[in-house]
């Protein structure tokens, strides 16, 4: 423990004397947290623009159009007077979707005939499209009910009584854990996760080769110091920075984005603990088996990549097909963001992420050993 301890002052004192390194080390992750969180804090898409084109022009058809203005998702921007008009403005982006009401639309009515309302989106906009085609069911559907309704009473039946004919069943829906729908509540351990492992890895990956390109590596190696001395002495800073940023990341969460965490802090304190470790041990592993600082920070940043893409940290792992799903359960960031939401949302205690941090420790162990062993073999 001694010798750890020597070497993992020395390597602390790198750190402090290479000045841009420590900004980075300290004042990046807060501030990657911040841009992450506000990149995507307007998940729920609001004030879609859409248009209208009224070819009836009648009170029947301004009552739809009225009610897709009383929605906040969709926000409609005028009416055209010819479809070509609105295609146009579909061609050109300037809306996302184009509704047309038909000129006879009053008249099918009152003959009970149905009439096709035609809802133009725009496919290049997968988030977008589905939500206004939603919108416009739902105006649709409430339109179909007051006109049931209203025909109930022309017969004699009250209107309340009417409402229980047309809809005898209905859901009554209370959202749990997350009730405002917040797509940053969902999204921001995976933020947390990533901003934590990005710096860990690559800052990581790169200490052994620069100790190498530096020419004092061949100093440590006929020093009376074990390769396995030397790989934890050279962790050990990083981990106590780490932990630092760790702090002030959740602060930032807590104070800045209403995050709950506060909730189990400490069960979430000891779960980034874990993760950090286990980014140090990947960063570790890297620095063991690269040549040169280039060729750690290439061999880092491709494993970031399909962590970002593949971890499920911005969107639900559900979404990621089968076939690629199993590379998912290849990185630590999956479980963090999994067990870090169960804390933060659902206020899941140890017994509810056991699962998860036996994981993020079984890696811990497996890349250290890993790199223990790739570092002895690369010096003998």
């Amino acid at each position: 423990m001694i010798v750890i301890w020597q070497v993992a002052k020395k390597e602390f004192r790198q750190v402090i004397r290479d000045r841009r390194s420590l900004v980075l080390i300290l004042v990046m992750p807060v501030l990657l947290t911040i841009l992450f969180a506000k990149a995507t804090g307007g998940g729920q898409l609001r004030g879609i623009p859409i248009v209208v084109l009224n070819e009836d022009s009648s009170p029947e058809s301004a009552i739809i159009t009225n009610a897709l203005k009383a929605h906040d998702e969709v926000r409609v921007r005028g009416t055209v007077t010819t479809l070509q008009d609105a295609q146009d403005m579909l061609a050109q982006g300037a809306v996302k979707a184009a509704l047309v009401i038909p000129k006879d639309f009053k008249q099918r009515l009152q003959a009970g005939e149905k009439v096709a309302l035609q809802l133009y989106l725009d496919g290049t906009d997968n988030t977008s499209a589905p939500i206004v085609e939603g919108v416009a069911r739902k105006v649709v559907a409430q339109y179909n009910t007051e006109l049931a309704v209203m025909g109930l009473w022309q017969r004699g039946v009250p209107p309340a009584k009417g409402y229980r004919l047309i809809e005898p069943v209905f859901v009554n829906s209370e959202i749990e854990f997350n009730p405002d729908l917040r797509y940053l509540t969902y999204v921001m351990p995976g933020v947390i996760g990533l901003t934590l492992q990005l710096l860990t890895v690559t800052l990581m990956a790169i200490s052994i080769p620069r100790e190498r390109e530096r020419g004092t590596l061949d100093q440590l190696m006929v020093s009376p110091i074990s390769r396995t001395e030397l790989i934890l002495g050279k962790l050990l800073p990083y981990f106590g920075i780490s932990l630092f940023n760790v702090v002030t990341i959740l602060f930032v969460a807590d104070r800045g984005f209403g995050i709950p965490i506060a909730q189990r802090l400490p069960l979430l304190l000891g779960l980034c603990a874990l993760f950090v470790l286990s980014s140090l041990a990947t960063g570790l592993l890297i620095s063991s088996i690269s040549y040169s600082q280039f060729q750690a920070v290439q061999i880092a940043v491709f494993y970031v990549l399909p962590v970002f893409m593949l971890s499920g940290a911005y969107a639900p792992i559900e979404l990621i097909p089968e076939y690629v799903r199993p590379i998912s359960y290849l990185f630590p960031l999956m479980y963090f963001s999994r067990a870090a939401r169960a804390i933060t949302l659902r206020r899941a205690d140890v017994f509810a992420v056991w699962k998860d941090l036996i994981i993020l420790s079984g890696f811990t162990v497996v890349y250290l050993y890993w790199a223990v062993v790739s570092f002895q073999k690369r010096t003998t």
